[in-house]
């Protein structure tokens, strides 16, 4: 059988752009991980002479009459690290009171900063430090050539790998070849990241490691420099005073720092080479003959968690990587080159069917949103004026906005792209909200934020309305359920990939290229949607139906709806979007956790989804028993009162575990759910179908647009806690409430469905 190259050089250029893109995010990991510790090493300089500065203001001195005392510590700070090329303090309006070493003004690039508060908490001035650029230039080079020394044989290989198996594939008969290619892939594409991996691992041990040491060796001399301050003075050394608690205040402030202790000299002398591995022995005085040792021992466990925090950030980029390779995979198999029939038998199976065509378009769209997930709340925070009212309101704004404009545009989009005609309406959209994530990336003001995410959210809706009138204008059922199946699949991808990457950029490079890179992911779907749609509409497609006067208020008295909307589709939707989208990742910012962190977290939900959903789609059913309402009252407490472990226990790993329980809870009832609205709109024989299915999707999008705007307020009036538990309340009674209603049910037999 003759075999066109073209699909075997896509397969193996797809394997050769996760692994670089794989292997650049890893890389970017490690250099912020390396200048981290770097500069936390310079802020214990800045930590001890703001501490002395305070204390003096505190007993009434101000800074402008420091410059004995300051200015000598200047100078001793200086002395203990060469890396450090000139210290300064300034007074609370920005003038420059005094300086040691090379400090120009206005400060360079390379200077980190403490502001020094007073008794009221109100700053009273600023200490800046300016550090030699090469202590951070220099092991970065290094880094960087390292990683992409290793890097590129391992894509070239892995390219070369992806290609030779997609020609042995790809010769299998009747190109059922094709069918493990993803197999191929996940095989090719996982061992790649491995190595990668692998030798991130061992750069950190040669890099990370001893940059750990030398940090918690300048802690050791910063503490000796004031013992041989007081020995200077004539303080005998068995009669300091306060040294224990000093010492256990360094462990309690420096976690790297498992002991230090000082100890007599031995006779024979200290030789700092002699130490035992892994401590460090500074003699005192530094200069001259030593009378006493301090013993400084580093805390191997905080730098194994900090190695293993780096790893795992590694580990997730991989998976994301490999994610993204399979749906781009998806997306290759539907062009014509993979699709290319063998045969007159094969015409049939070449065509690809409506939802695959709009599948990986989705995907590519749908990343675009996702993107933002991680740091639009913080961004949205630091955009607002200074003593803004109501700010917690104001933060969630920009979530709620562009919710509300997809929950009100649902029909007149869908309208509008139906007369457009699908594909062009979808080519639109992206390019509308393309043209929206570009004007939030130069969006230099909360009121520009506002307006440029009301504009991609009108492109967004065109879009999501137009893929969805793409499969539900098909005249197969069968092929509508399983494109629905499909859209739903892609829509969750795109949620378990995107947040990661997103985090990334924005950490790495900043939001605007985070929304950029955005903007690009819509120009990418309109391209795509252009290559891969079909520009014929549908033969006999039936216009829409008109709404009849009242007839929404006919549905809204179907028996047992309401309980189901304002239960439990309501409460889900609230609790996902305020908590998941907006306090989640507002409350990670605020603790302190990297942008990339937080768009690792919330991967959490929709791995859950992917993984659950199928699962619990059959699970608990048997003939003759209707367990929908079981599920659906069982996911909503799951989903309510996996909240509470946060309120009680504030961190991460509550977070985590709410996250997953509120995954798993959605992923019981959502399939439920929705089968539940189905039979409501088949028993309304043909007159309110498409009313039960339109006010079920108003209503969710109703909810996913009013929960950041609830928990905003409440969290302005109540604090975190507090509102947490609101919305795990409601969750938790809204499916108490739908259970009532069932069991009462049972006892009115007319209002149940047959």
């Amino acid at each position: 059988m003759r075999f066109p190259l073209i699909p075997a050089f896509l397969f193996s250029l797809l394997i050769a752009a996760c692994l670089a893109a794989g292997a650049w995010m890893t890389e970017g990991s490690l250099l912020k991980a390396y200048r981290g510790i770097l500069e936390s090493r310079f802020a214990i300089a800045l930590d001890r002479t703001a501490e002395g500065a305070m204390h003096a203001a505190s007993l009434g001195v101000s800074l402008d009459s420091q410059e004995g005392t300051l200015g000598a510590a200047l100078r001793r700070e200086r002395a203990l690290d060469a890396d450090i090329l000139g210290m300064a303090v300034q007074d609370a309006r920005g003038r420059r009171l005094y300086s040691e070493g090379a400090m120009p003004e206005p400060a360079p690039p390379g200077t980190l900063g403490q502001t020094l508060l007073d008794d009221l908490g109100l700053p009273a001035g600023r200490i800046l430090l300016r550090y030699d650029p090469r202590a951070l230039e220099v092991p970065s080079a290094a880094i960087r050539q390292d990683m992409r020394g290793h890097a590129l044989p391992v894509v070239a290989g892995a390219a070369l790998l992806g290609l030779l198996a997609a020609l042995a594939l790809r010769a299998g008969r009747a190109g059922r070849g094709r069918l493990r290619l993803p197999l191929a892939l996940a095989l090719i594409l996982g061992g790649g990241l491995l190595l990668i991996d692998q030798h991130a691992l061992r750069i950190i041990d040669r890099t990370l490691n001893p940059l750990i040491e030398t940090k918690v060796e300048s802690i050791g001399n910063g503490a000796r420099s004031l013992i041989d301050k007081a020995l200077a003075l004539g303080i005998p050394l068995d009669q300091l005073q306060g040294v224990p608690e000093y010492f256990e205040s360094l462990r309690r402030h420096y976690p790297e720092l498992e002991r230090i202790a000082l100890q007599a000299a031995p006779a024979g002398g200290i030789d700092e080479a002699a130490a035992p591995a892994g401590r460090l022995l500074l003699p005192i005085p530094a200069r001259g003959s030593a009378v006493a040792a301090l013993e400084v021992v580093p805390d191997n466990r905080h730098a194994a968690n900090q190695i293993h925090g780096l790893l795992l950030d590694t580990a997730f980029l991989g998976l994301v990587a490999l994610l993204i390779g399979f749906e781009l995979l998806s997306l290759l198999t539907q062009t014509s080159a993979f699709r290319r029939p063998s045969g007159a038998a094969d015409v049939r199976a070449g065509a690809a069917l409506p939802a695959e065509q709009v599948r990986g378009v989705l995907f590519v769209f749908m990343m675009a949103e996702e993107l933002n997930r991680p740091f639009l709340p913080s961004l949205t925070e630091r955009l607002l004026p200074a003593g803004a009212a109501h700010a917690p309101l104001l933060v969630s704004l920009p979530i709620v906005v562009f919710m509300a404009i997809v929950a009100l545009g649902q029909i007149p989009m869908a309208l509008w792209s139906e007369s457009l005609g699908r594909r062009r309406g979808l080519m639109l959209g992206a390019g509308m909200a393309g043209l929206g994530y570009g004007l939030c990336a130069f969006a230099d003001s909360y009121s520009g934020l506002l307006l440029a995410r009301a504009f991609s959210a009108l492109g967004f809706t065109l879009v999501f309305t137009s893929a969805q009138g793409h499969i539900v204008d098909q005249a197969d059922p069968a092929a509508r359920t399983a494109g629905l199946a499909v859209f739903i699949r892609a829509i969750l991808a795109a949620a378990l990939c995107a947040p990661p990457i997103g985090g990334f950029l924005a950490e790495h490079f900043g939001t605007g290229t985070a929304f950029l890179a955005a903007a690009g992911l819509c120009l990418a779907a309109l391209c795509l949607a252009r290559a891969m749609m079909s520009a014929t509409r549908p033969a006999g497609r039936t216009h829409a139906v008109r709404t009849a006067p009242g007839a929404f208020r006919d549905t809204w008295r179907i028996p047992g709806l309401r309980a189901l909307l304002l239960g439990c589709a309501v409460p889900a939707k609230l609790i996902l979007a305020a908590l998941c989208f907006f306090l989640v990742p507002l409350i990670l910012a605020d603790e302190g956790y990297s942008l990339s962190s937080i768009g690792r977290v919330q991967m959490i939900y929709p791995l859950m989804m992917v993984l659950c959903v199928p699962l619990f789609a059959r699970w608990g059913e048997s003939p003759g028993r209707d367990a929908r309402p079981r599920k659906i009252i069982l996911g909503g407490l799951i989903a309510g009162l996996g909240v509470f472990p946060v309120v009680f226990l504030p961190g991460l790993g509550t977070i985590m575990v709410f996250l997953l329980l509120l995954g798993l809870g959605q992923a019981l009832s959502i399939t439920p759910q929705s089968s539940m609205m189905a039979t409501y709109a088949h028993h309304g024989q043909g007159r309110h179908s498409a009313q039960v299915l339109g006010l079920f999707r108003l209503v969710e999008r109703g909810g996913s647009a009013a929960g950041p705007a609830l928990a905003g307020a409440a969290l302005g009036l109540l604090g975190p806690a507090p509102t947490l538990a609101l919305f795990g309340l409601l969750t938790t009674g809204g499916a108490l409430l739908y259970g009532y209603g069932q069991w009462r049910s049972t006892f009115n037999p007319s209002g149940r469905l047959s």
